[in-house]
Order: C-alpha cells, then sequence, then structure tokens
C-alpha cells in the first residue's frame, strides 16, 4: 500500500515540477520573441536580429504579396510559424511550442485523475487484504486462538490502508489547484502564457500589416501591362531609328509593322481582360474561403469552449465524488467504533458472569461449611448425651453417615454436572455465535458492500449478547434448583436426625423411669 502511494506521489510531484519548469521556460521564451518583434519594427533590416521563425513568416509574408495576393491572412500565418517553432525543455529537450502549450493544459486533470487512479488502487488492494485476511481467520482450526479482538487487530490494518489511500487524491487535487493558479499567472501579475501569444501574435500582425506592408508597396513591380507597353515602345523607337535613313522607302513597312504592332496590342488587351476577369473570380473565391474559414475558427472556438464547461463540470463531479468518499470514510468509521463497544460489552458480560458464578459458589460453599459445622456441632453434642448407647446405635448412626455419604455424592456430582453444562453451553456459544459470525462476514464481505458487512457484524454482536443473556438466565435457574434441591435434602436429613434424636432421648427418660 505504502509503495503504490509512494509511486503515485511521486507521479505527481513530477506533473508539478515538469508544468512549472514548462511554463517558466516557455515565457521567458515568448518574452524574448516579443522583444524581437520590437526591434524588428525599429530596425531597417528585421531578418538580421529576429528569431528564424519570425524570418520565415516575414519572407512568406513578402512572397504572398509579391505574387499579387491581396489579402494575405496574417495571423493563419503566424500561428502556422510560430506553434512549429520549437523551445528547449530542461536545456536539452525541443519540443513544438504549439504541442507544449496543449499538454500543460492538460496538466491539471491529468493531476487529479492520477490522484484518484491512486486511491482506488489503495482502496481496491485494502479490501483484497481484508477478504484474504477474513478467508484466513476462517481456515484456521478450531483448537486455534480466535476471538474478537484478534478479528478486530487483523482487519484493523485494512482500514489503516485506506486512510493512507486518500492521500493521493488529495495530493492530486492540490497539484492541480497549484498548476492552475501559475497557469493563470497569479505569480506573474496574471501574464499567462495565453497572454504572451496573443501579444506575439498582435504584435506581429501589426509589424507585417504595417510597417512590412509599407515597406513592399514601394518595391512593388509594373504589372503586365506595363510591360507590353514597355516592350511595344522599344520596338516603336527601334522601327523609328531604322526609318530615319530612308523614310520614303521604308513607310510602307512601318505602316505595316504598325498595323502588327496594333494587333498585338489588341490581342495583349484581351489576354489581359481574360486575367483580369480570372483574378477577379479568384479573389471571390478566396473571399468565400475567408468566410468558410472564419466560421470554421468560430466553431473551434464553440468546441474549445464546451472543452472548458467539461473540465469544469468534471472538476464538479470530483468534488462530489471525494464528499461522498469522506462521508463513506465516516460511515466506515462510526461503524468500527460501534463493533469495538460491542466487543467491549460482551467482554464485560462474560467477565461480569464469570465473577458472579464465582460468587455463587463461593457463597453456596459457604453455606455448606456453616452447615457442616453446626451438624458436627450437634453431632458432639449427641454423641455426648448417648455415649452410653454407643453400642445400640453405632449401626444405625452408621447408616446414617452412609447416607449423607451418598447425599454429599450426589451434591458433588451435581456440581460437577453443573460446571459440565457451563463449560459445554460455552463452547456451544463458541460453535453457534461466533463460527457463524466469522462465516456470515466471509459471506456478506463476497456478497454486500462493507457498510452492510458492519451492520450484519453488529446484529449478530446483538444476537450474541442476548443469547449470552439467556443462557447466563438458564445457568442462574439451574444454580437456583440445585441449591434448593441440596436444601430440601439437608433440611430432610436434619428432620430424621432429629427424630432420631427425639426418639433416643424418649428412650432415655424412659430408661430412667
Amino acid at each position: 500500500m505504502l509503495n503504490v502511494t509512494t509511486i503515485v506521489l511521486f507521479i505527481i510531484g513530477f506533473l508539478a515540477v515538469f508544468g512549472v519548469t514548462a511554463t517558466i521556460q516557455i515565457s521567458i521564451q515568448m518574452k524574448k520573441w516579443l522583444r524581437d518583434i520590437e526591434n524588428a519594427e525599429v530596425q531597417n533590416d528585421a531578418t538580421a536580429y529576429t528569431a528564424p521563425w519570425i524570418q520565415n513568416v516575414i519572407k512568406e509574408y513578402k512572397s504572398y504579396h509579391l505574387a499579387g495576393v491581396s489579402q494575405v491572412n496574417t495571423q493563419a500565418l503566424i500561428e502556422k510559424h510560430f506553434f512549429k517553432e520549437s523551445v528547449p525543455l530542461f536545456g536539452f529537450a525541443r519540443v513544438p511550442a504549439g504541442g507544449m502549450m496543449r499538454f500543460m493544459q492538460q496538466l491539471p486533470p491529468t493531476s487529479i485523475i492520477i490522484g484518484i487512479l491512486g486511491t482506488f488502487i489503495g482502496l481496491t488492494l485494502a479490501i483484497s487484504s481484508m477478504q484474504e485476511t477474513l478467508m484466513f481467520l476462517s481456515q484456521k482450526p478450531e483448537d486455534a486462538n480466535l476471538n474478537l479482538a484478534s478479528v478486530i487487530e487483523a482487519i484493523s490494518s485494512p482500514f489503516q490502508g485506506m486512510s493512507v489511500a486518500f492521500i493521493t487524491s488529495i495530493a492530486g487535487i492540490g497539484n492541480a489547484l497549484f498548476l492552475t493558479l501559475i497557469q493563470n499567472g497569479v505569480l506573474t501579475n496574471g501574464r499567462t502564457t495565453a497572454y504572451y501569444l496573443e501579444k506575439i501574435i498582435s504584435d506581429c500582425e501589426s509589424f507585417l500589416d504595417h510597417n512590412l506592408n509599407a515597406s513592399l508597396t514601394q518595391e512593388k513591380p509594373h504589372d503586365e501591362m506595363e510591360r507590353i507597353l514597355d516592350r511595344l515602345a522599344g520596338r516603336i523607337q527601334e522601327s523609328f531609328h531604322e526609318t530615319l535613313g530612308d523614310f520614303s522607302t521604308n513607310m510602307v513597312n512601318f505602316t505595316s509593322g504598325l498595323e502588327q504592332a496594333m494587333q498585338d496590342v489588341k490581342a495583349t488587351l484581351s489576354a489581359q481582360r481574360e486575367y483580369t476577369e480570372q483574378f477577379s473570380n479568384s479573389t471571390t473565391t478566396l473571399e468565400a474561403f475567408g468566410v468558410k474559414l472564419q466560421e470554421s475558427f468560430t466553431q473551434l472556438d464553440g468546441v474549445q469552449e464546451k472543452a472548458t464547461n467539461g473540465i469544469i463540470e468534471l472538476g464538479n463531479r470530483l468534488k462530489n465524488l471525494e464528499s461522498q468518499l469522506q462521508s463513506l470514510s465516516k460511515h466506515h468509521e462510526a461503524g468500527q467504533r460501534k463493533f469495538e463497544q460491542l466487543v467491549q460489552r460482551s467482554d464485560q458480560l462474560i467477565k461480569d458472569t464469570q465473577k458472579k458464578s464465582e460468587e455463587t459458589g463461593q457463597h453456596y460453599l459457604r453455606g455448606l461449611d456453616e452447615q457442616m459445622q453446626r451438624f458436627q456441632g450437634s453431632q458432639e453434642e449427641l454423641e455426648r448425651r448417648v455415649h452410653q448407647m454407643q453400642d445400640e446405635w453405632y449401626y444405625r448412626y452408621q447408616d446414617k453417615q452412609n447416607q449423607y455419604g451418598r447425599a454429599s455424592q450426589e451434591f458433588a456430582e451435581s456440581v460437577s454436572q453443573l460446571e459440565k453444562a457451563w463449560y459445554s453451553s460455552l463452547d456451544k456459544i463458541k460453535r453457534e455465535a461466533l463460527e457463524p459470525i466469522i462465516h456470515r462476514m466471509e459471506r456478506d464481505q463476497r456478497d454486500q458492500p462493507l457498510q452492510h458487512e458492519m451492520r450484519a457484524l453488529s446484529n449478530s454482536i446483538d444476537s450474541l449478547y442476548q443469547g449470552l443473556a439467556r443462557e447466563l438466565k438458564d445457568i442462574q435457574h439451574q444454580l437456583a434448583e440445585s441449591h434448593q434441591l441440596q436444601l430440601r435434602l439437608y433440611e430432610e436429613q436434619m428432620r430424621r436426625q432429629s427424630m432420631a434424636q427425639q426418639h433416643v432421648q424418649s428412650r432415655i427418660i424412659g430408661d430412667n423411669r
């Protein structure tokens, strides 16, 4: 149990260290990129002092702009290169920034899940250990020293394991709260990684759409129509220089060349018109694609919001589960305390029963000794009075002594039978009460939850208490009946003795007369 708890706590601690380290390193790297973007806005040569991914964004933005794309989606361009950029982790491993930020967002719920998983693993092991303990106790021989104290001692260790298992849930929830506070910028005045990401995207977008776009507008080359007109002017200039020497001879050739050039211009204008129409269609398609892309981003925001609500709902359910587990632990502790009280009451009842039995036996022996002393005094008195008639009454007296010996033997046998009945009743109680309790505990362990088992165990202890009370009443009733029987025998013996004494006295008086 302790090994599982230690492993789970080590994993949770590693997640906490990993989350804090990754947050600090990504925040430092984002601050450096913000400074690079600010320097690029001030300096003319932006590619000489910026990060590689910012240089790639600038180059791709220039290529799109020079290719004639009128509206460039700068935010998508920035996110494309930003999420592919790798950042150093622990000084040697480089991972993509986008994947690392997504992984950091999943650390708090992962920590909670690991903590609760450790708790359920600990509870499962504790319940399995309790079942093995009860099976071991049920398979002990009948002559083994099995009592309620040993049963309680055997099942106390799994309950301790259950209490230790909840430490992982507490550690997981505490780690999730700590990572959430770190990611929300509690220690950095609210400047989280999401804040730095939005700041980088907005500053870079402002730099591309304002500073770089203005510089690219001045460097933009002439369009195709202007190049065609320049080529036409060059041809006209060449034709003009050729016709200056012999104007009259080459006038017809110049006119035909001019006509051909006009036809070329018309063909070029028609081709330019078609190219303009295609460019307009492409622009319309691109606008429709932009609308669809915006709708996709809107749906992505809705999905992200649903995911956030699902995480919040999962946290609430985990809190409810924790409260239910705490209430179940309290019920278990209350049932254990009630079980201990019942065991103490049964032990005290057994001790009181033994004490009462010893006191009853002592009273009975004391009364018997007193009666024997009285009988011995009367016997000595009788011997002094009838000494002269000892020979005559010797056989009669011997007969009385034999009867008294038989009565004493019968009394001893009744006492031994009573003792055997007492031990047999104790064995019967042990056989009919304790063993069914243990078997019932095993059966309830397989069929019902732990709370029903404790309730059945409490009912069994109550029935055991009532059975012991009934057995004690029966034993007391038997002792009372035996005492009454001995008293009647002793009174009968005394009555016969007194009759014999009266008869002897009457004969003595008759002889004296």
